[in-house]
C-alpha cells in the first residue's frame, strides 16, 4: 500500500459521505486530546480499505494529523516478526511519510539503517527489540507491548496525533497461541485506553468476528470502538460508480438491472461495467438490460470473469481449512437452491439428523458465508449463491457461448434474481441503521413515514439489531436513547400487510417504543389502516431513497 498516493481506484471513490464524516470527526477530536476510535466492517472487497485510503489522503494533505496503515492479515506469523513489523510499519509511514520502499522498515535489524534511527524514541526501541530478540529467551508479550505502545510515544515525540488504520484487525487473534500472549485484545485495549495521542480505525471482513468482539459485552473490546458496518452502494451512488467507469451513464433499464445484479457491492460494480464497456463499444448509452444480464452470466459463469475468480477465491478460502468438506460443500450446494431452509428442512435435504447439521451451519454462519434469520439460513451474498448453484452442477460458459445457451442461462438468471429479491434486503436492514445515525436530531417531512405532520428522530445513542434473550424475537433494529424505536425491514416485491405489522406492534409494545417498517413495494391498504391507528410509521422505496438523501444533505436546523 505504499503506492496509495497514487492508486487509480482512488479515482472511482464514490460517495461514503457519512462514513468519511464519522472518520473526520474522529481526526478532529484526536486533535483535540479526545481520542475515539472505529471498528468498520462489512463484506469483502465491499470498500473498507479504499474508504480508508481516501481517509488517509485527506489527512496527509492537511497535515495535521499521520496516517499510518497496517494489514495485520500479513504482518507476522509470530510475536516477534509482529512487534518488528508493527514498530516498522509505523515508522514507514510516520516518518518515511509511506515512501520508497518498505523493506528497510521491516526487521529491527535494518530499521536502524533507515531515517527512524534518528528519532530517539524510535531508536530506543529498535534497541530493545535487538536486545529482546537476541536472548535465549524471548518475552513475547514485553514486544507486543511494546509494539502496541509504540504509535503514541511516536506521535508524543513528533508533535503531531497518528491515526492508526488496522486492516484486518481479527487477524490478531492469531498471537494469542503463543505462550505468555494471553489475549492479544485484552492486552490491546489496556494499552489503548492509555493513548491520548493515537486514534485507530480497525477494519475487517469476518463480520461475525467482528461484531462479537465489539458488541459482545464479554469481549475485552467491548463499547471500546464505534461500530460501522459498510452497506453496498445506493442505487444513486450505483450509477455514479458506473458512469465513472464506463465514461457516460447507462440508460436507465441498463442501469437498474445492473443494480439488480450486484446489490451496490462496488467490486461486483465494478466487474460487470468493465465487461460492458469491453463487450460495448458503442458506448454505454446503447447497453440494453438484456445485454447486461448477458454481461453477468458471463463475468460470474466464465473462469475469465473477475466475479468469477473472486467468488472462486471466498469459496476456497472460506472451506479450505474445515473440517467435513465435503458436507459443508453439498450444504452450500442444497442452500444455493433453496435458500431460507430451517434447520430441518435442511437436514431433511442431506438425510442426516438435524444435530449433526446444525454444526455445519454455524460455521458456515462463522465465516460469514450464511446468515441465520427467522429461524431459516440463508446466503449473505447472493451473487456467491448464484454462482455456487451453477459451479456446483459443471456448468460455466467458455469464452463464446452460443447465443441459445446465453439466452438460457440469462432467462434462468432473471428467474433466480427475482426469487432471491427478499434476500437483498439483508443489505437494506444496515442502510436503515445508518440512515438513523444520519438522522439523528433531525426534524423531516412526515410523508416519509406516512405522517401527516413533521416527524422528530431523536438522537439515538445505540442502533443495533435485536434479538430477544431466548432467540424468539429478532428485529432488525433497536434505536434507544431514552426513546426507543423498533424497525422491521421488508425489502421484496410484495406489499405489506397488516398480518405482518401486528407482530411488529407487539413488539415495540413489549418493549416500549415505536414501530417504523420499511417496505419496498409499500403496504396493502388494510395495513395502511392499521398503521394509522396505532401510529406505526411507514416508508416504501422513494420515501426511504428521500430519507437517504437527506442524510446526505448539509444539516441545517431544520431539514423541512
Amino acid at each position: 500500500m505504499s503506492n496509495w498516493r497514487a492508486n487509480p481506484s482512488l479515482e472511482v471513490f464514490t460517495n461514503r459521505v457519512h462514513e468519511l464524516s464519522i472518520l473526520t470527526q474522529a481526526a478532529a477530536d484526536l486533535e483535540r486530546g479526545r481520542p475515539h476510535h472505529v471498528a468498520l466492517f462489512g463484506l469483502r472487497r465491499i470498500g473498507k480499505t479504499l474508504l480508508c485510503q481516501e481517509h488517509m489522503r485527506q489527512l496527509a494533505a492537511e497535515g495535521r494529523v499521520i496516517p499510518v496503515y497496517m494489514n495485520l492479515e500479513g504482518i507476522g506469523s509470530s510475536p516477534e516478526l509482529f512487534a518488528q513489523r508493527y514498530v516498522g510499519l509505523t515508522c514507514f509511514w510516520a516518518i518515511g511519510r509511506g515512501e520508497g520502499s518498505v523493506e528497510p522498515y521491516l526487521r529491527a535489524i535494518d530499521l536502524v539503517q533507515t531515517p527512524a534511527a534518528g528519532i530517539p524514541v524510535a531508536l530506543e526501541a529498535i534497541r530493545f527489540m535487538l536486545d529482546a530478540l537476541g536472548r535465549e529467551a524471548i518475552d513475547p508479550g514485553a514486544l507486543l507491548h511494546l509494539a502496541f505502545d509504540f504509535p503514541d510515544r511516536l506521535a508524543m515525540a513528533l508533535g503531531r496525533p497518528i491515526m492508526c488504520f488496522l486492516d484486518e484487525f481479527t487477524e490478531l487473534s492469531s498471537l494469542a497461541r503463543f505462550p505468555q500472549v494471553g489475549n492479544p485484545y485484552k492486552l490491546f485495549r489496556s494499552i489503548m485506553q492509555q493513548h491520548s495521542h493515537v486514534g485507530y480505525v480497525v477494519t475487517g471482513s469476518a463480520i461475525s468476528a467482528m461484531e462479537q468482539m465489539v458488541r459482545d459485552h464479554e469481549s475485552p473490546l467491548f463499547l471500546q470502538l464505534r461500530a460501522i458496518e459498510l452497506p453496498p452502494l445506493t442505487a444513486e451512488d450505483t450509477q455514479s460508480l458506473t458512469a465513472k467507469i464506463m465514461g457516460q451513464p447507462l440508460n436507465p433499464p441498463a442501469q437498474a438491472e445492473l443494480y439488480t445484479y450486484t446489490n451496490g457491492h462496488p467490486f461486483y460494480v465494478t466487474a460487470l461495467a468493465e465487461r460492458l464497456r469491453e463487450l460495448s463499444p458503442a458506448g454505454a448509452g446503447q447497453i440494453t438490460a438484456n445485454q447486461v444480464a448477458q454481461a453477468f452470466v458471463l463475468e460470474t459463469l466464465g473462469a475469465r470473469g473477475q466475479i468469477y475468480n473472486y467468488c472462486r477465491y471466498l469459496y476456497d478460502i472460506s472451506l479450505q481449512k474445515a473440517r467435513g468438506y465435503a458436507a459443508l460443500k453439498a450444504l452450500l450446494q442444497i442452500l444455493a437452491e433453496e435458500d431460507g431452509l430451517t434447520l430441518t428442512e435442511a437436514a431433511r435435504r442431506m438425510h442426516r439428523r438435524p444435530s449433526s447439521v446444525q454444526d455445519y451451519l454455524r460455521w458456515l454462519i462463522d465465516v460469514d458465508l450464511l446468515v441465520f434469520r427467522d429461524q431459516r439460513y440463508f446466503y449473505r451474498d447472493v451473487v456467491l449463491r448464484y454462482w455456487v448453484a451453477y459451479i456446483s452442477r459443471g456448468i460455466e460458459t467458455d469464452g463464446f457461448p452460443t447465443t441459445e445457451d446465453l439466452q438460457r442461462l440469462v432467462a434462468d438468471l432473471s428467474e433466480r434474481f427475482a426469487r432471491t429479491s427478499t434476500q437483498l434486503g439483508r443489505a437494506k436492514e444496515s442502510e436503515v441503521r445508518e440512515l438513523l445515525r444520519g438522522l439523528a436530531g433531525r426534524t423531516v417531512p412526515g410523508s416519509y413515514f406516512g405522517q401527516a405532520q413533521p416527524v422528530s428522530v431523536p438522537s439515538f445513542t445505540r442502533v443495533e439489531p435485536y434479538r430477544s434473550r431466548d432467540g424468539q424475537i429478532e428485529i432488525d433494529a433497536l434505536a434507544e436513547n431514552g426513546e426507543k424505536w423498533v424497525v422491521e425491514v421488508k425489502w421484496r416485491l410484495k406489499r405489506v400487510g397488516r398480518s405482518e405489522l401486528e407482530p411488529l406492534l407487539s413488539v415495540a409494545e413489549n418493549l416500549g417504543a415505536r414501530a417504523w417498517c420499511v417496505s419496498q413495494a409499500g403496504f396493502t391498504p388494510d395495513a395502511t389502516v392499521f398503521a394509522h391507528g396505532h401510529a406505526i410509521l411507514l416508508s416504501n422505496d422513494e420515501d426511504f431513497a428521500a430519507l437517504a438523501k437527506l442524510v446526505r444533505s448539509p444539516v441545517g436546523k431544520s431539514s423541512l
